[in-house]
């Protein structure tokens, strides 16, 4: 059955990629609109900032010219410091005229200034082009008020309303005043004032109207001239520029409608040739997709010769759906091969490592090489090897999860790799469990595996795994074997010297030849090293600790295998809890269920014997402080009761002290006083001193002892100082205290 592919197949492609080729010419249309206007933007906004800065420094040149001429013709002319000078009635009116005259020839020469005048602080009067004139005549006065209590402003000012006498038109200028004589000034003021008109007429020299706008506004952001009229409002503001020196920023941008008009001069030669790419990219895209489909009708007419014969009338209906059928077509051809991959895989995998147990367990060897052969674990010259040894790696710490096949499935191969490194070596890994690793290594050569060879590769996959997975393996080498009959006693081997890793592993392989030739537990050895420990910590003494590193220096030197290790260790904690497990309740919390759980767990995943004494140690440190604990806090007890009670018996004494106390029970006067502190929250003098009190104020209200007796009955050696600490405490004397409370006279 033929397939006719030329009309729909063809169709289907120009359908498919002429959207998309329009899509992207269209994209590309777009973003080179984007891009030239950017450019464009950019470009106008350089060229907008460029001018607006030549008006600024033009006009601030303009104003530096003439606020220098002025100035030097005021400074060179010695009229005007004379003028300044001089005092009120000094000068004639014929010196005044000429002064008057002079500002006025200055204010002729100058069109754009407005105005010019002097103010003479020694007496307050104004030299205008006009004449003199009083402060509080001047219509100007405000400024110059403003100038005195601001001496430090002397640049331009903002814009400002500017009349010298009451009937004269106002008008907008900006002013600036300079201290007479120059630099510093002490004797009077120049103010020159500068038309805003003037400014306004060299800015709308400096724009064009039809193309751009600019806008000038003071430091509070009011508009004070917009260029030829013409308002922000219709363009956009692109640049804005402070002028230091006037106190003015200009606001500036271009036209609406002028910001792109030169993208229309965008000749149409380009346009065509655009149409013309355009048109010619669509003749190659359906010269290329109609050579597309030849491929594809010889695919298809394959596909239906391998249908089935009894399917074809059921295929018919999708024949014109060709997409369809080649991708059901090859998905079933994908599921099919992937399904079966994947099982043969996993039947290999299951059948590689039964194969390795079997090998290392002696059984089935009748058989062996066959699925050996058929199963290919090592390279086909590595089949029968000259000499072999095993590798047992077996992880420290926990065991990895049984969801991690694929970190399994990456030592294998790494531990694989590092073997095959090396000339004339293969390498069979397989795991054993969720914890063991087992290598067996081969070599085509009789002497090929020396023990230097197999140590320097347990010392790489050691270092290599750790560096990278951060996982620690201990590596036991079995004894080198000439070939698969005798690979069970190197497995055995390797096996034996894993499980002396504790004390053998110090560097993480242990070798077959290490392992020691009399493994017997001597227990009695071991219990009394373990009963002398406890007997220490019963009696509070320091030597539990040399003796559990000497048990510890005994375990290495035995070369004792890890499980009689741990069982020691177990014993030890065992007998510690039932010595002191119920002495209180401190100890009881270091001894209950989950503590001891979590302390053997700790022993039990530790690596190496120094690991397992530092856990140990330090769990029996703080038994050791806690059990100090308890016994201290008995004997401080029984102390201060004994202590109490003899000072209660013997406070008559005139003798009674610390010293004395501390003759008494065999301590430090010192620590005798932290006792009372501690217990009666007063010192030993303090107490005393209550207990005596308080047997003079009893008999005092009883009796009708004289107070020199009852003084040397209490302890005191003399009235004297009886009486002293009796008001100290009492706040009267003895002899007042027996008049208030002792019992009353009988007649």
């Amino acid at each position: 059955m033929k397939v006719n592919l030329k009309r729909s197949w063809h169709t289907k492609l120009i359908y498919s990629y002429f959207p998309l080729f329009l899509l992207t010419i269209s994209i590309l249309i777009f973003l080179s609109f984007l891009i030239v206007n950017e450019l464009s933007r950019n470009e106008t906004k350089k060229a907008d900032m460029i001018s607006t800065r030549y008006i600024i420094s033009t006009l601030e040149r303009s104003l530096g010219d003439i606020e220098m001429r002025l100035l030097d013709d005021i400074g060179t002319n010695k009229m005007y410091s004379r003028f300044l000078e001089a005092q009120e009635g000094q000068l004639s009116s014929a010196f005044l005229y000429d002064a008057a005259s002079g500002l006025g020839r200055m204010l002729d020469q100058q069109g754009t200034v407005q105005s010019i005048y002097l103010y003479r602080l020694a007496d307050s009067r104004i030299l205008t082009p006009r004449g003199m004139v009083n402060l509080d005549e001047f219509e100007d006065r405000a400024y110059i008020e403003q100038a005195l209590k601001n001496r430090q402003n002397l640049g331009w000012n903002q814009p400002r309303s500017y009349k010298e006498r009451s009937f004269d038109v106002p008008s907008q200028v900006i002013s600036m005043n300079k201290w007479l004589p120059l630099p510093w000034g002490g004797e009077g003021l120049l103010v020159i004032s500068i038309r805003v008109y003037a400014l306004e007429r060299q800015i709308d020299n400096m724009t064009d109207a039809n193309l751009s706008f600019l806008q000038v506004k003071d430091s509070h952001n009011q508009l004070v001239y917009s260029a030829h009229q013409i308002a922000s409002g219709d363009g956009n503001i692109l640049n804005r520029v402070q002028s230091e020196k006037l106190g003015l920023t200009f606001e500036s941008g271009i036209q609406t409608g002028h910001l792109y008009s030169w993208v229309s001069l965008v000749s149409y030669v380009w346009i065509g040739i655009g149409i013309l790419t355009i048109a010619g990219a669509v003749a190659g895209l359906i010269y290329i997709t109609r050579r597309n489909v030849r491929p594809i009708q010889l695919m298809m007419n394959r596909i239906q010769e391998l249908q089935p014969r009894v399917q074809e009338e059921e295929a018919a209906p999708s024949v014109k759906d060709e997409l369809a059928l080649i991708d059901r077509a090859l998905e079933h051809l994908i599921a099919q091969t992937v399904d079966y991959e994947k099982q043969h895989h996993e039947n290999l995998l299951i059948h590689r490592r039964q194969l390795l147990v079997d090998l290392m367990e002696g059984e089935r060897m009748d058989s062996f090489r066959q699925r050996l052969r058929h199963l290919l674990p090592l390279e086909e010259r590595f089949l029968e090897p000259k000499s072999a040894a095993v590798l047992v790696s077996e992880m420290n710490g926990t065991d990895l999860p049984g969801n991690q096949n694929i970190l399994k499935m990456a030592l294998m191969n790494v531990f694989k790799e590092l073997v095959q490194r090396e000339n004339g070596l293969g390498a069979w890994a397989e795991w054993f469990g969720y914890r063991r690793l087992i290598i067996v290594v081969a070599s085509d050569e009789k002497e090929g595996l020396s023990r230097e060879l197999l140590i320097e590769l347990s010392k790489q996959m050691h270092m290599w795994i750790a560096e990278h997975f951060r996982i620690r393996f201990t590596f036991g080498i079995g004894q080198t074997v000439s070939g698969w009959d005798d690979i069970t006693r190197s497995y055995a081997s390797a096996d034996a010297g894993l499980q002396h890793r504790l004390t053998l592993g110090q560097d993480a392989i242990v070798l077959s030849e290490q392992l020691p030739d009399q493994t017997e537990l001597h227990s009695y050895k071991y219990l009394q090293m373990l009963a002398d420990i406890v007997r220490e910590f019963r009696l509070t003494g320091d030597e539990w600790r040399t003796q559990l590193d000497q048990m510890f220096i005994a375990f290495s030197e035995n070369q004792m295998n890890d499980k009689d290790i741990r069982m020691l260790v177990q014993s030890l904690i065992q007998m510690l809890a039932r010595e002191f497990g119920e002495l209180s309740e401190r100890l009881q919390h270091q001894f209950d269920e989950s503590t001891l759980a979590r302390l053997r767990a700790q022993i039990q995943e530790a690596d190496t014997l120094e690991r397992i004494r530092e856990i140990l140690l330090e769990w029996l440190k703080e038994v050791y402080r806690n059990y100090v604990a308890v016994n201290e806090t008995k004997s401080h007890r029984a102390m201060i009761n004994e202590l109490r009670v003899y000072i209660e018996e013997h406070f008559d004494d005139p003798d009674l002290s610390l010293k004395h106390l501390s003759d008494r029970f065999q301590i430090s006067g010192k620590y005798a006083s932290y006792l009372f502190k501690e217990e009666f929250d007063m010192k030993f003098v303090d107490f005393l001193v209550k207990l005596r009190v308080e047997k003079a104020c009893r008999m005092l209200a009883t009796s009708d002892t004289a107070i020199q007796d009852i003084a040397q009955q209490v302890g005191y050696a003399n009235a004297i100082s009886f009486g002293r600490v009796f008001k100290r405490v009492m706040n009267v004397t003895p002899g007042d205290y027996r008049k208030q409370f002792g019992r009353p006279e009988e007649k």
